[in-house]
């Protein structure tokens, strides 16, 4: 689970999840989605009340057909300068472009990856511009929250390469994931939106359900 995270947090998760009466199939693939129940590619049959699908990162269509490398999640096959392999004028961050990291691994698709890619970025072009070399990219992980909804947080924060950073769990690791929700709120949005936003979610924890099905 959690691919893209520490094995403590992914472990922690599964853990959590696991005592709340959830069972957790890994590299379990669905072959078929019937009514009641999941056919796995094992021909295993699982018993469900409701099935929810929920798809992961994949960068929109068009991307594969502009005639360059990409992969099977149509992002952009980009060397460490950003650059896309087929043409050094074309520049991918983020969930459009596939990254390298280390020796077979590629940049996760995450939030702080996508800003720290935006701000090297944005150098890049003006070194290309002005004829100087460019800078590589190396992705720091500054660490994780995971959500179990109102049930509990787990995650890593100040993490760095030489400190696997500070745990969290349970009251504390709730607070921080609401703290840095709201922070990114306030970049995006400025202080008056975001100062609405958290209104109209305090009211929300009154007037909706916690469970809507459309």
């Amino acid at each position: 689970m959690l691919p893209g995270l520490s094995e403590r947090v992914s472990q922690t998760v599964k853990t959590e999840l696991e005592e709340m009466g959830v069972t957790v199939h890994t590299d379990t693939a669905v072959k078929e989605a019937q009514e009641y129940q999941l056919v796995t590619g094992d021909d295993e049959v699982i018993k469900t009340d409701i099935n929810v699908w929920a798809a992961g990162i994949k960068a929109p269509p068009f991307l594969a057909e502009l005639g360059l490398t990409t992969n099977k999640k149509n992002q952009i096959e980009v060397n460490s300068t950003l650059q896309s392999v087929d043409d050094e004028k074309i520049f991918a961050l983020g969930d459009c472009a596939s990254c390298p990291m280390g020796e077979s691994g590629t940049v996760p698709p995450r939030a702080q990856a996508a800003h720290q890619q935006a701000k090297l970025l944005a150098k890049n072009i003006v070194k290309r511009l002005d004829g100087k070399p460019l800078a590589d990219f190396r992705y720091r992980d500054h660490g994780s929250l995971v959500s179990l909804a109102r049930y509990d947080a787990v995650g890593n924060l100040m993490r760095s390469s030489a400190s696997k950073g500070l745990f969290l769990e349970g009251w504390l690791a709730r607070q921080a994931y609401a703290s840095l929700y709201r922070m990114h709120q306030l970049s995006i949005h400025g202080a008056p939106k975001t100062g609405l936003a958290w209104l109209v979610d305090k009211l929300n924890r009154y007037l909706k359900p916690r469970m809507k099905l459309h």
